[in-house]
């Protein structure tokens, strides 16, 4: 494992506000990230044959316009069902509350994505923290933090905590930038809302899906034309397994085609200022047993102490 010092830290920094993106190679030593895989590879064969059930509640007629919209996500017939259960069970518990507005509108932090597409070749699984505390070192990585502080605040927050798990023989993304921007009207801001970062749990290759992103695209203030066409600035985040690949939130995106005969795996943690709001509740379902697992500042990051009190 390399040794990274306080001037590649800022060095990262310069290049990530400079051209929207950075990597930082070798930053997790291969013992740790042999652990953490094994520990992935058992989540997501659990999930796959145990799918999370929410329960169900009363449809109405918009459900199967929402299922349809999951962009670049393509489920299968199961999955669809099963995300059609959980829009309605959702809907149930928040007192039968329906969108105001069509699928194409809905916020992205409020839709129901599929855990299972690319006809059941790719897979993610949501809310990674409260299912393993032992991710939580990559989460609250010193050279994660130094970033994260000097870029959205000492306060920042957790956005997302997922496993993306690229299948086999599956297509490439289409461009795109991330949320809360994602359904700003342009010119989008001029300053950064979040920031994604992705742990390669294997190698990323041009061959197995890793991450693709247009230099400089975060200073156009605008949104990527749609589509997987190759930019002129496109870069390949190309690096071994154990390195850390960070882009801005309104920095172009997708991740790569997989051409070759295994899944390609990434830890996605996204972060944003404090009064950002959230792609998961990661609070949810946290007990004070796991919670006493985690360090004061990343139950914060996680939300709690972090939302809006009761006043009264």
């Amino acid at each position: 494992m390399a040794t990274t010092t306080s001037a590649d830290v800022q060095n990262a920094l310069e290049h990530l506000n400079q051209h929207g993106y950075a990597v930082i190679p070798n930053l997790v030593d291969r013992a740790t990230v042999a652990d953490l895989k094994v520990r992935v590879d058992r989540m997501l064969a659990h999930e796959r044959q145990h799918p999370f059930d929410p329960g169900d509640g009363p449809a109405i007629p918009s459900d199967d316009g929402y299922c349809s919209e999951y962009g670049p996500f393509v489920a299968d017939k199961d999955e669809s069902e099963r995300v059609k259960k959980r829009i309605r069970a959702d809907r149930t518990r928040e007192f039968d509350t329906p969108w105001p507005v069509p699928p194409e509108e809905v916020c992205i932090s409020f839709f129901h994505l599929p855990s299972i597409f690319d006809e059941g070749r790719s897979q993610r699984i949501f809310n990674l923290m409260n299912k393993d505390a032992a991710f939580a070192p990559l989460i609250e990585h010193s050279v994660v933090l130094e970033l994260m502080d000097a870029e959205l605040g000492r306060d920042a927050i957790l956005l997302d905590v997922s496993i993306n798990n690229v299948g086999p023989h599956t297509n490439s993304g289409g461009w795109h930038i991330d949320s809360p921007i994602s359904f700003v009207p342009e010119p989008l801001p001029n300053f950064t809302l979040a920031v994604q970062t992705v742990w390669m749990l294997d190698d990323f290759t041009a061959d197995n899906g890793a991450t693709h992103v247009v230099s400089d695209s975060h200073l156009t203030l605008k949104r990527p034309p749609k589509g997987r066409d190759p930019m002129a600035t496109e870069v390949v985040l190309e690096a071994p397994a154990g390195s850390l690949a960070i882009w801005l939130s309104q920095t172009w995106h997708r991740h790569g085609s997989n051409v070759t005969d295994h899944a390609r795996t990434g830890l996605i943690a996204q972060y944003g200022r404090a009064w950002v709001k959230p792609f998961v509740d990661l609070r949810t379902p946290m007990t004070a047993d796991f919670a006493r697992q985690l360090s004061p500042r990343l139950r914060y990051m996680m939300g709690c102490n972090a939302n809006a009190p009761v006043r009264g």
